[in-house]
């Protein structure tokens, strides 16, 4: 691996934004800006993100609940406003820190430098069924969409399209409804398998307002799904792209990649730019597609306007695209990009080791496979890093110190009572009859 860059010495702070339940990508970003020099706070709803530990981070603000009060984020950005001097470059690096940083961002002016596209694509790109109104007007490839707005529509779509299809939320949170059973209310897509599954899935949902996208499936397997990270600036240049392959996926086959690899695909990271510019894009943009096991076409399945979660694997390969974002929203003049580096692996270590479980289970990725893919040199672990030991340090501490919590809990059991026997539990768990949805693969965020 190629020797680091010297930092440069910069004054403008960037605020990491870091929401409940997605610590991959705050993490990623503290390490790509914090590498080059960059001065980086980290504002957190909770009081023990990753990110709070990396030697990057140089201020660390809890903010609890600014998701669901952006009110909250905006006073903190202009406290960072005030007590810097300058304002800071902000990067959302989950769907719910993009959505606060959207509502407060035009009240702030001049307090705050904005890595979002335009509000109206923003909002587009959040709401799925705008999102594929968007793609027929601009010729997108993406995968023939229906969002019915009844049980008796649904009903239509279940007797008149093929199976088996791809159920999503209209909104990000829209299916978050403490009545709505939790493999679905936690879902962001899941594969209908046939017509009753749709029809429990949308039973479950209307009485909570049905909020549903119905999609076609995409034939293929886990490494057809493909990522491509871009970065175009104020003046419409495509200025990165980087792609890459998820080899394995958390939850298994549909999720969020948990093992990947850095590819050169120049036709697709074409493909990419050229749809974000046909809709006048701006800024950072992660698009994911998968390609058809049978045409060999790519298939858009969503853009996300803000950086991807395992972007850290795109700066390993020479593109640093926060790097390049702040650069230019600080005014600074552009550099030019180092040798691209193709063949480089990223593993999410906690992710990857749940995924493994299912696909265990199935029969796939045999112990020697996966034992090559984890001990390959070089690769990029989302948690341990050998020059930023506190992330991965903080981790092995709360998982100990919870571990000893709960043998503290079995060991002051009454004497009377009954401890389980090891395993018991999940034994239980393993022997309980499965669903209809047991085995359809879910995509969380």
């Amino acid at each position: 691996m190629s020797a680091a860059p010297t930092p440069a010495k910069l004054h403008i702070p960037a605020v990491v934004l870091s929401c409940m339940g997605a610590p991959e990508g705050d993490l990623n970003a503290v390490r790509s800006l914090g590498e080059r020099g960059v001065p980086v706070i980290v504002i957190s709803e909770y009081d023990d993100p990753p990110s709070r530990h990396s030697r990057h981070c140089r201020e660390f603000i809890l903010l609890p609940g600014y998701t669901q009060n952006a009110a909250l984020l905006a006073t903190a950005l202009r406290d960072i406003h005030d007590r810097h001097g300058a304002a800071p470059v902000v990067f959302p690096t989950a769907d719910p820190d993009l959505a606060a940083l959207q509502q407060v961002a035009p009240g702030l002016g001049d307090r705050v430098r904005s890595t979002l596209a335009d509000a109206h694509l923003v909002d587009a790109m959040a709401d799925k069924s705008r999102f594929d109104r968007l793609a027929q007007a601009h010729g997108m490839p993406v995968p023939c969409t229906a969002a019915p707005r009844s049980l008796d529509e649904v009903a239509q779509l279940a007797a008149t399209r093929p199976f088996p299809m791809i159920a999503k939320p209209a909104q990000p949170t829209a299916w978050m409804h403490p009545a709505i059973a939790p493999d679905i209310a936690q879902a962001k897509a899941i594969v209908l398998p046939d017509a009753d599954a749709l029809m429990h899935v949308a039973r479950q949902l209307a009485p909570h307002g049905l909020h549903l996208i119905v999609q076609d499936y995409v034939p293929g397997d886990d490494d057809t799904h493909f990522t491509v990270d871009v970065y175009i600036d104020a003046q419409d240049r495509v200025r990165a792209t980087c792609s890459g392959i998820k080899r394995r996926h958390y939850p298994a086959h549909l999720g969020s990649g948990c093992y990947c690899e850095g590819v050169e695909r120049p036709e697709l990271e074409a493909l990419a730019a050229r749809l974000l510019q046909d809709i006048g894009y701006r800024g950072l943009a992660n698009l994911d597609f998968k390609r058809h096991a049978v045409t060999g076409d790519y298939r858009l399945l969503e853009i996300n306007p803000r950086l991807s979660q395992w972007h850290i694997l795109a700066t390993r390969c020479g593109r640093n695209l926060p790097w390049l974002a702040y650069r230019d929203a600080c005014g600074l003049a552009p550099e030019p990009l180092p040798a691209r580096r193709t063949g480089v692996h990223y593993l999410s270590e906690k992710n990857d080791l749940r995924a493994m479980r299912q696909y265990r289970r199935e029969g796939a990725w045999p112990l020697g496979a996966y034992l090559r893919s984890v001990l390959r040199p070089g690769l990029v672990l989302q948690l341990l890093a050998l020059d930023d030991l506190g992330p991965a340090r903080a981790e092995v501490g709360t998982w100990l110190a919870r571990r000893l919590k709960r043998l503290g809990q079995w060991w002051r059991r009454p004497p009377g009572e009954a401890r389980p026997a090891a395993g018991a539990a999940a034994a239980e768990h393993r022997a309980r009859p499965a669903n209809a949805l047991d085995h359809a693969p879910v995509k969380l965020r």
